[in-house]
């Protein structure tokens, strides 16, 4: 085989992802408002209000169980209030991620399935970032829902060779997480859905917190930047693996040892963990209305 082929056809990948639409202009604005720190929730308020399909995601985001308020929420300033602007930030960028990608029916992957995966590893992410107070503990439900973007870019852009990914690990029983399945995407694809998500967070200017965990959520001991919360979104994207394939015990031998042993995990005393577990699987409760916030 001539040894340039592979090379070339990570280069048409990266040249597709450089093809990709850049974000609405107001999506960019509202994100760079967010990074100033002298920024204040009415003007990003009056950004959003804008949209009114953000405006609609955001509150209906923050009067979604997983916030738990008692009254309603209707006015997008409280929200951003409520939520923090970086979880708004996550929100924004979610929701127009989520319509770029909207309407897809591919015959190996329920795109629902795909961010039904994603919303819950940012509700372990947020759990357990508050939990520890880790840096950058804000960025955590955000990057949680964006963690795993390459692989929509993978399916939308390249399908059929996406589809053959899945079918070979569907034809090895690997489920698609982990290092066994970032292996099957390397060798058909001569690259993997976190470089490809990686090239795109470069592309769009996302923070640096989103574009690590995007990069390095299967081997957070290369990350040099917001580490620990690159440790947080690795594991939240293990428990929510363990409730999507319908484990909902938590097992420490579905988690990466290196994570494990970065968390302090004792297995002669795994009951911190459990209990941890347990409480991101009673907040998996709220996956569907989260996905309702983000579609509509």
């Amino acid at each position: 085989m001539d040894p340039s082929l592979p090379q070339r056809k990570v280069d048409i990948i990266l040249r597709r992802v450089g093809d990709i639409p850049s974000l609405p202009a107001v999506v960019n604005n509202i994100i760079d408002l967010m990074g100033k720190p002298q920024s204040s929730a009415a003007e990003i308020a009056k950004l959003i209000s804008y949209d009114p399909g953000l405006t609609s995601k955001c509150l209906r985001m923050v009067n979604s169980s997983a916030y738990g308020f008692q009254r309603q929420i209707s006015s997008v300033q409280h929200a951003i209030m409520i939520l923090g602007f970086n979880t708004v930030r996550g929100i924004v960028l979610s929701a127009s991620i989520f319509k770029l990608f909207a309407n897809q029916r591919h015959a190996s992957i329920d795109p629902s399935e795909f961010w039904r995966h994603s919303i819950c590893t940012a509700i372990g992410s947020r759990i357990l970032a508050s939990k520890w107070k880790i840096p950058y503990a804000d960025d955590a439900f955000s990057a949680g829902l964006l963690h795993d973007i390459g692989k929509m870019i993978l399916l939308h852009y390249f399908t059929s060779d996406y589809e053959s990914v899945l079918l070979e690990a569907k034809k090895h029983k690997t489920i698609p997480h982990g290092l066994s399945f970032l292996s099957i995407e390397q060798s058909i694809l001569q690259t993997d859905h976190t470089d490809v998500g990686y090239q795109l967070a470069q592309r769009w200017r996302l923070p640096s917190t989103f574009s690590e965990t995007i990069r390095f959520h299967h081997h957070p001991q290369e990350a040099s930047n917001a580490q620990e919360l690159v440790y947080v979104i690795a594991l939240a994207n293990a428990f929510s693996h363990l409730i999507q394939f319908n484990f909902n015990i938590f097992n420490s031998q579905f988690i990466p040892p290196e994570v494990l042993e970065y968390f302090q995990f004792d297995p002669e005393d795994p009951k911190p963990f459990e209990n941890l577990f347990i409480e991101v699987c009673n907040e998996a409760d709220s996956i569907e209305e989260l996905l309702q916030s983000l579609s509509h």
